[in-house]
């Protein structure tokens, strides 16, 4: 397992003190945290210290400083804290080097999860609907997390688990007999139609809703017809599946749905028999174990015979096992259904499956406040065109204005569009709800997509204009304070990229990216009211090249993180 730059040099540290404390490094290092940027990079409290060294807090402090001699750090203490500084060099240039040699790379450690596999359940459409708005947070969200684990070496396992099984569909049959056209039964958008038309009837006409059922129950039964008509409708909703998701750049390890269990769901009850056991409520039966006061208990079978979430949940987790034989298996669900996952896990705890902790449900809050020029949004599809459009204008008048040169402005805006939509989603604490806005997420300025797309793009055209990037460079020209909090920056990127594959939050690698492109805003404009702090500075070959080298590491860093998140990276903005 590689180690980062910020890791290595934190470790020293501890080791150090704990040399000097004469305790074992494991119980100083939890004590070292950042220090405040004004003292330091590392920082150790004392105070725990007093009671037994019988001193005051800055003398311990003062006396440990004394003490330690670590390679790369300067040691001071501050008051009742023993700080520690990133000498220039040799970090600046470790930084930068590490950087520009990871290339995209930059930010992964392929040895951290070598040898082990994590399933991820995520978006999840139904079949005979579009991808609705809705399914943005888990579809981006499960997305992040399965690039996040991939650049920790894990095998990721992405299951696309489609709604393709249940009463929903004996809905888009039976109405598809009585508003379909045989023509259109191959289009999406027909069958969507169609949908909306038999679920109203549906509400009106209890014996519409009857002939649904039974023909899901025909499905079940294994009906040759009504399996034909499914498979048909399964196909045409996949294909427009696939040209959404293809948009967005996102693939699937797996195509799968809740028809998969279909056959498989009876053993399971009877394993459940066995252990917890089944008991009949109400001519239907569920799991026989301790419930709380109101809480309702797990379904497996209806009193008509069909089954349902609960069971092919369970069916799927035991596939899932023997399949992949997982270290972790995440369902990016909507907080909606944490119960329903607390149920599944506890029930497989109780059946006696050992690997049902690894089971984790990666819950999500709500999006508010979404509509369109068009009135409410239902499908992704439509976000992201007016994304696209409302982008391409602004990208036209740039144009226009001669503030911006591309040979496909339509491209152009296709990328800075999905970046929108994308970080608008993923800069949000994965657990919070937040409230849509046009205007804030396609702006070019302020916490978004489109601002990090253009600091990256800046960093591109900077390295064109400067002549390329340098091949040689000198590290110890990049003393100015810009320049070290920039690299400062830089260096979070790999530790962050551990934390929010740990916490299963992508918002932490989208703060850290706001947080480079800001340092290297301050760092480009500082050269704007100082010309000898300009990137491109006249009269100094060899600053320039270490500028450039330095603009070079923040292109990279940028791109890689935007990368993971999975936004496009225009070069030209």
């Amino acid at each position: 397992m590689s180690t980062s730059v910020y890791s290595r040099y934190r470790a020293a540290f501890a080791q150090a003190l704990a040399g000097a404390l004469g305790v074992p490094a494991a119980d100083i290092e939890p004590q070292v945290k950042p220090a405040e940027p004004a003292h330091g990079d590392l920082s150790f409290a004392t105070f725990p210290l007093a009671k037994a060294q019988k001193k005051a807090p800055p003398a311990i402090a003062a006396q440990l400083a004394q003490t330690l001699q670590v390679p790369g750090l300067e040691v001071k203490a501050v008051g009742p804290y023993v700080n520690a500084r990133f000498l220039p060099l040799p970090f600046t240039q470790e930084i930068i080097d590490g950087v520009r040699k990871a290339g995209l790379a930059y930010g992964s450690d392929a040895e951290d999860g070598k040898g082990k596999t994590v399933v991820i359940d995520y978006s999840s459409p139904n079949i005979a609907k579009p991808i609705g708005f809705h399914h943005i947070r888990t579809t981006f969200l499960g997305h992040c997390i399965a690039n996040l684990y991939r650049a920790l070496g894990w095998r990721v396992e992405g299951i696309n688990y489609l709604g393709d099984w249940g009463k929903q569909f004996g809905l888009v049959a039976v109405g598809f007999q009585e508003f379909g056209k045989e023509e259109l039964r191959e289009d999406m958008a027909h069958l969507v139609q169609v949908y909306v038309q038999a679920n109203k009837r549906a509400g009106e006409d209890p014996a519409f809703d009857e002939k649904a059922r039974e023909f899901f129950r025909r499905m079940e039964a294994g009906d040759p017809e009504a399996m034909k008509l499914w498979n048909q409708f399964r196909e045409t909703s996949l294909k427009g599946f696939k040209r959404v998701y293809a948009r967005m750049g996102i693939d699937f390890e797996h195509i799968e749905g809740e028809s998969r269990y279909q056959g498989k769901m009876d053993a399971v009850i009877d394993q459940i028999a066995k252990k917890p056991g089944v008991k009949e409520s109400q001519g239907a039966i569920i799991v026989d174990m301790p419930y709380a006061d109101g809480e309702p208990p797990v379904l497996l079978k209806k009193n008509d015979g069909s089954t349902l979430y609960a069971t092919r949940d369970l069916a799927a987790a035991e596939d899932r096992h023997a399949r992949f034989n997982f270290d972790k298996s995440l369902y990016v669900v909507a907080q909606d259904q944490a119960l329903h996952f607390r149920q599944v896990f506890r029930t497989l705890k109780e059946m006696g499956q050992p690997w049902a902790d690894k089971c984790v449900h990666v819950p999500f809050g709500r999006i508010h406040g979404m509509s369109t020029r068009k009135g409410q949004v239902v499908e992704l599809d439509q976000v992201l065109d007016e994304a696209k459009e409302r982008v391409l204008q602004r990208v036209k008048e740039n144009i226009a204005q001669g503030n911006l040169e591309t040979a496909d402005a339509d491209a152009l805006a296709e990328q800075i569009g999905l970046g929108a939509i994308v970080f608008g989603d993923l800069k949000h604490n994965r657990a919070s709800d937040y409230t849509f806005d046009w205007d804030e997420v396609t702006s070019l300025e302020g916490h978004t997509g489109p601002y990090l797309q253009y600091a990256h793009a800046r960093c591109a055209n900077v390295l064109r204009r400067g002549g390329g990037v340098p091949t040689a460079y000198d590290p110890a020209l990049l003393t100015l304070p810009e320049e070290q909090a920039l690299v400062r920056e830089l260096m979070r990127l790999p530790d962050t990229v551990k934390a929010a594959a740990e916490q299963y939050e992508p918002s932490l690698v989208a703060r850290l990216l706001l947080d480079v492109a800001a340092a290297y805003s301050r760092y480009y404009t500082a050269g704007n009211k100082d010309r000898d702090k300009r990137i491109l500075v006249e009269g100094n070959d060899a600053v320039r090249a270490a500028r450039l080298a330095l603009t070079d590491a923040t292109r990279i860093t940028l791109a890689a993180g935007l990368t993971l998140l999975g936004i496009p990276t225009p070069e030209n903005m």
